[in-house]
């Protein structure tokens, strides 16, 4: 395929794929291994319990940090006959399970290098010797201060779930890399430490330094954990992005799955992504819904924890919720927890995601009737958009099975909006990325938050069509929902898996 040349063409193009995508089978014999292995010459044996920042981060990231038994159930969580297993799972959700995100990191000190993080054994395997952290910094579109401690690149291996859900998994990468984003700020909040995300860099380039050839697999973020206060370096006297980039870079072993030909719209849209882009001044602000009722629904003061007294429990319940209310107050500590601000490179996020819009379906959370409602962060309010059947009618919509019996069951479901071409012309064709992992951001913080005071959550990404934007007032507007989160309290007893649920 010819590399695309219109800004927004490639974004316009792929969203007219993901309509178009029709229903196939799942060739399970296609699927890659769900870990990336480099050779294993230079390897750091990370220790599983320490205080020491980088391994606690990367553990807790896209480590195996749980085993649990998984007894068979059919499409809409019911038991079947059939003898249990025992899986391994990462902290955070992962579409299908299949984990396709991998981490590279840039260190310092006396082993300093890029090295990989090999999730299955918890440990780094150099990728490139040197200090990489001023190469990697000076293509960042916004630098830090100081010079980092630690550069962490997400990158995604396309077809490790790409095999399943053609060119919509790019859309669930970009997810993924916000939920992870998510999970990264929450430890570094717990390790008293200050990370920035950065989704504006040099792609092509970052890429390039990681040995990647942005076709089997390719950079998505960079996340930067900010030195102790008494430690500075000088970027002058680190090797310089040339000088690097001289020195031979291990490879993957077997190299990631080239996907031009088999994904050729992901391929083309990754492709347009990562060409360079004027500064942003700002992010257009996603407009206030014109279908708004008044009056406003104002939340009870939050009753906020940190986040990562989420992430030990965190889980996704395959079995749906217990039908019970939630606490006003519990909602609206989500909420503001989704949608604080975080340090990003994106002009406004100091205050809340600068490119999505939370929407909810209200099903049992005591004191306020059933519908759908437009959450504003800035007055801490709810605006009611769709009457009580709205949940009713998105439950009349394509769903697949197992999503159902959640929707009928859950308190509420939390769901982000945004217009897939509203920064197109000041960010080209990484604006669909950058606001797809802000989604993933949002719905990730308001799973930890909902699971640090007694709740569970769940991904349904099969819960965003037409049929749901109508139902929480967006049709006739550039607005659609971008992923779907149900929100309720688990069952007793019920074992939760670890993935999360996808169309």
């Amino acid at each position: 395929m010819t590399e695309t040349t219109a800004v927004g063409d490639a974004t316009h193009r792929y969203l007219q794929a993901l309509r178009d995508r029709p229903s196939r089978p799942i060739d399970w014999s296609a699927a890659p291994p769900t870990y990336q292995r480099y050779p294993t010459e230079g390897r750091i044996v990370l220790p599983w319990r320490s205080s020491e920042p980088t391994g606690r981060l990367l553990r807790d990231l896209l480590g195996l940090t749980r085993a649990y038994w998984v007894h068979p159930t059919d499409q809409a969580g019911q038991p079947t006959v059939g003898p249990p297993e025992v899986r391994l799972g990462r902290p955070a959700p992962s579409g299908g399970a299949l984990y396709p995100i991998e981490a590279y990191l840039a260190t310092a000190g006396p082993t300093a290098g890029l090295y990989h993080y090999d999730a299955a054994h918890h440990c780094l395997d150099q990728v490139r010797p040197g200090d990489h952290r001023a190469a990697l910094t000076g293509l960042l579109a916004q630098r830090p201060v100081r010079l980092p401690e630690l550069l962490l690149v997400l990158s995604a291996v396309f077809w490790r779930n790409g095999f399943k859900y053609g060119d919509f998994a790019y859309r669930l990468h970009c997810q993924e890399t916000g939920v992870l984003t998510a999970q990264a700020l929450a430890l570094a909040e717990a390790l008293d430490r200050a990370l920035t995300v950065h989704l504006r860099f040099a792609q092509r380039k970052t890429e390039g330094l990681l040995g990647l050839d942005g076709v089997g697999e390719g950079a998505l973020a960079i996340l930067a954990l900010a030195p102790p206060h008494n430690r500075h370096d000088t970027p002058s006297e680190l090797p310089s992005y040339t000088d690097l980039l001289a020195r031979p870079a291990a490879q993957a072993v077997p190299q990631p799955t080239p996907v031009s030909k088999l994904l050729p719209h992901l391929t083309a849209l990754h492709r347009a992504a990562g060409k360079p882009t004027g500064t942003p001044a700002t992010v257009r602000s996603p407009a206030r819904p014109p279908q708004v009722r008044q009056p406003p629904v104002s939340l009870p003061k939050p009753q906020p924890r940190q986040l990562s007294e989420g992430v030990a429990h965190r889980a996704s319940p395959p079995n749906g919720f217990l039908p019970a209310h939630t606490h006003l107050v519990t909602l609206a500590t989500v909420l503001a927890a989704a949608t604080a601000g975080y340090p990003g490179d994106l002009p406004g996020t100091h205050r809340t995601p600068a490119t999505v819009t939370p929407y909810l379906l209200i099903r049992r959370v005591a004191g306020i009737p059933p519908g759908a409602y437009w959450y504003d962060a800035g007055t801490h309010a709810l605006f009611r958009t769709g009457d009580a059947d709205a949940p009713g009618l998105v439950a009349r919509g394509p769903l697949q099975p197992n999503t159902r019996p959640a929707l009928g069951e859950c308190a509420a479901v939390l769901i982000p909006a945004g217009d897939p071409l509203a920064g197109v012309d000041a960010f080209g064709d990484r604006w669909y990325r950058v606001q797809q992992i802000e989604a993933g951001l949002l719905m990730h913080r308001a799973t930890l938050a909902a699971t640090a005071h007694g709740l569970t959550a769940r991904i349904h990404s099969d819960g965003t069509n037409d049929t749901t934007d109508a139902a929480l007032g967006l049709a006739g507007t550039r607005q659609r929902s971008l992923s779907f989160l149900t929100l309720g309290k688990p069952r007793p007893g019920c074992l939760r898996d670890a993935g999360s649920a996808t169309a």
